[in-house]
């Protein structure tokens, strides 16, 4: 409990959670997919007079129905026949509106409204003094109609009286006659439409007065009874609900209610709605990431600092009786452990840097070979146990990329290729031409990827299960894919436990490589058929698997 508030214990809390349910005047409910609550506020409760330990056991709706049946809300009948016609609808995802009787006396609004990703948002509104002042203005409306068919045949004799009590109606209101010219208005139509006296003098009609869209095979009974069913329409600046009604003489009463200001209050209730789920959304995201992030961490960082610390301690204990080779090997094993530590921090930084939206992409048209051989030969300078085999048939084709990232995407597939190989002796990388793209293929023959895995491969700090035992922060593949989409390419992974992996980087050519197409040839000569994003696309339908195996 929060404030009063029943906020289901997964569901995060914040100072802005509360603060935004106590500070409408509706209630608020919030049920995820399978209609369990998740949020019901005090006003909420309130409105419905629900005791506090009916909240006390998370319940859900089917609990609420059945409380509002045995207390006897919906009449006579079976309790389980009312939860379950109730909960049934509501799992139509529709969006829903009606009024409800409570046994009071009272009456309240209820809106619902479906969520994209299931659940579903309910408002209740005390309407109890709306409808009211509604029953108040029909009843003004109908006497007021009663005296205009009384007095109509001493209508130049009454019709200061008239003119006062039409005044009297908080609405802006007018008169036509049968055949729809304006007869009178009362001081609020005219305040509201000051050119309304022009009107009244020339006894002009009614679709020349007000902005009406009225077809001329339409007569005027069916076009007031068309006017009166639409319940808002915006005139003046303002929002109105218009409702007319006839006279004994036959002419009409046509009545403007202003109703801009319940349209504000319902845009306000939207909107705190709307940033009520979008702050519940992102709070689940938030700590989804950060739980992910501090286990990732955590574990990582543990195996290098152990090594570092037992080396040291085996140095401090034995320094004297230790060969030179021993210290070696031993102050080696530090600096390969303070290596991985800073790897992990780069990648960490790197992930940081993308996720605040600080990745900046400057393509530039280059040679791509080129850069393919540098990077293939710094790793393997920087390994001794695999043979980095580079093969290509592009020569000097031009791409639009932004070096400095490519060259990060390839240490980090390349540097995968190797990591998740153990055993094996080496990489092969093949840079070829595919339509109007290059393609960088790097391929291992390590442990693989299994099937039900590969498209999770780009996920945030995913690794696949293939990969136990081998460090790493699954993080250095979704970075890489998000870089290779701001280029406008896309990345497909193809792999077998066991056999291996192959990653391809998909770049679009430079505009001066790719050929003109002829007149009327459409897209037809592009590489993506559909709407979808690149990289979606490619991981439905990979093509067939050859030997491979990167793990994350």
């Amino acid at each position: 409990m929060h404030s009063g508030h029943f906020i289901k214990e997964n569901v995060k809390d914040t100072a802005l959670v509360p603060a935004l349910l106590s500070s409408i005047h509706q209630g608020i409910a919030l049920m995820d997919g399978d209609l369990n609550l998740l949020v019901f506020s005090r006003r909420a409760k309130d409105l419905l007079d629900l005791p506090e330990a009916l909240f006390e056991s998370d319940p859900n709706l089917a609990d609420l129905i059945r409380y509002f049946a045995q207390r006897g809300d919906y009449g006579p009948g079976d309790v389980e026949g009312f939860v379950s016609s109730i909960t049934g609808a509501a799992r139509r995802d529709e969006i829903a509106a009606f009024d409800r009787a409570l046994p009071d006396g009272r009456m309240l609004k209820v809106q619902v409204t479906p969520l994209p990703d299931g659940g579903q948002v309910t408002v209740y509104s005390d309407i109890t003094d709306y409808r009211a002042v509604e029953t108040r203005l029909e009843e003004n409306q109908s006497r007021l109609v009663e005296t205009l068919r009384s007095r109509s045949r001493e209508l130049e004799e009454s019709r200061d009286l008239l003119s006062s009590a039409v005044d009297a109606i908080p609405d802006a209101l007018v008169m036509i006659d049968s055949e729809g010219r304006l007869t009178l208005a009362n001081s609020n139509m005219k305040s509201l439409f000051p050119l309304i006296d022009v009107h009244l003098d020339q006894r002009s009609h009614l679709k020349e007065a007000f902005p009406f869209e009225w077809s001329e095979a339409q007569d005027l009974r069916e076009f007031l009874s068309e006017v009166s069913g639409q319940s808002d329409r915006r005139m003046f600046g303002r929002w109105f609900r218009i409702q007319v009604s006839s006279i004994a003489t036959g002419g009409y009463v046509v009545v403007f209610s202003d109703i801009s200001d319940l349209k504000e209050q319902h845009k306000k209730l939207r909107a705190h709605a709307d940033q009520l789920v979008k702050h519940l959304r992102k709070e689940k995201r938030l700590n989804e990431m950060q739980r992910q992030f501090v286990s990732m961490a955590s574990h990582e960082f543990r195996t290098p600092l152990a090594i570092i610390d037992g080396a040291a301690q085996r140095l401090h204990r034995r320094f004297e009786q230790l060969d030179p080779d021993a210290v070696r090997e031993r102050l080696d094993n530090m600096r390969e452990a303070v290596r991985r530590i800073n790897y992990l921090i780069e990648r960490f930084i790197d992930f940081a840097v993308s996720q605040d939206g600080a990745l900046e992409i400057v393509p530039q048209p280059n040679a791509l070979l080129p850069v393919v051989r540098t990077v293939c030969e710094q790793q393997q300078q920087g390994n001794k146990t695999h043979q980095v085999v580079l093969s290509e048939s592009v020569g000097d084709l031009l791409v639009n990329f932004d070096r400095r990232m490519i060259e990060q995407c390839l240490m980090n597939v390349i540097g995968n290729a190797i990591k998740y190989s153990p055993g094996k002796d080496k990489v092969l990388v093949d840079l070829h031409r595919e339509n109007n793209s290059v393609c960088i293929d790097v391929t291992d023959f390590g442990v693989g990827i299994p099937k039900n895995e590969i498209k999770k491969v780009f996920g945030r700090f995913y690794r696949a299960s293939t990969s136990s035992g081998i460090p790493g922060t699954g993080i250095g593949l979704n970075l890489t894919e998000m870089i290779v989409v701001r280029h406008k390419g896309r990345m497909s992974v193809t792999s077998e436990v066991g056999k291996g992996s192959t990653v391809t980087l998909r770049l679009p050519l430079h505009q001066s490589e790719v050929p003109s197409a002829p007149a009327g040839a459409g897209q037809g000569g592009t590489e993506q058929a559909d709407d979808r994003p690149a990289v979606e696309a490619e991981r439905e339908e990979a093509p067939p698997a050859p030997p491979l195996g990167l793990a994350g």
